[in-house]
């Protein structure tokens, strides 16, 4: 079954999330960008915490919006997120000249030194076949899609659906757990789930106001509820 991944920002909202049966928690801090991260001070007592109150539920973090080129900022924050004790380190990469070099450092930073880090490919402008097929030939165990834009549309505005089915069929063929994100809504569930990623990010759909507003219980029980009658 395709898994729903909420994103946080605070103690309160990981519980909130928890508590809804969210499988997948995600660490964030939204008024900080699309990958805006929370300092990793902040992560790891909400990291104990989940570990006590919902050992089931498998937990990510972001390292914040960074420019490719920043390779040495980059390896510094996976580094400090991945010490926090979260499941997954999730970094965007932003299609441009300095991309693959960022996927290579990345790369090596989960070979060399064992950090479980997920690349998050930006497909605004559609999927990016380049950094998807390199990412997979790396060897990545998860990878996403995910917008930066969230007001430009959703991922399934910016992308046609059959590029998506691509990306997620490619991923299982190499044994890659594919995830989708970028402006989703509730309403979006019974198409993503046939598209059978691994797992699909919400945000703005589970909160009041913007995504930057406070998580509503309401609005993560009738996305639980799309979930289980899909």
């Amino acid at each position: 079954m395709t898994r729903v991944l909420v994103s946080v920002r605070d103690a309160a909202e990981a519980q909130l999330a928890a508590a809804a049966g969210v499988p997948f928690i995600d660490l964030k801090e939204p008024s900080r960008g699309a990958l805006g991260g929370l300092d990793p001070g902040l992560i790891a007592p909400i990291v104990a915490q989940l570990r006590a109150s919902a050992p089931q539920a498998v937990i990510s973090a972001t390292i914040g919006d960074w420019p490719a080129e920043a390779a040495d900022q980059v390896a510094a924050r996976c580094r400090a997120v991945a010490a926090t004790g979260v499941d997954h380190v999730k970094a965007g990469v932003v299609p441009g000249p300095a991309a693959r070099a960022l996927l290579r450092q990345l790369d090596a930073l989960r070979r060399t030194e064992g950090l479980p880090i997920v690349p998050v490919l930006v497909a605004d402008d559609g999927v990016p076949w380049p950094l998807v097929d390199a990412a997979l030939a790396d060897g990545f165990g998860l990878l996403m899609l995910d917008t930066v834009d969230k007001r430009g549309g959703s991922l399934l505005q910016r992308c046609a659906l059959d590029a998506l089915q691509r990306f997620v069929t490619a991923s299982r063929a190499v044994q890659a757990r594919p995830g989708l994100a970028g402006a989703l809504r509730a309403e979006d569930w019974p198409q993503l789930a046939a598209l059978a990623p691994d797992f699909v990010g919400f945000r703005s759909a589970v909160c009041a106001g913007d995504r930057a507003g406070t998580l509503s219980a309401e609005r993560l029980s009738t996305l639980m509820a799309q979930r289980d009658q899909a």
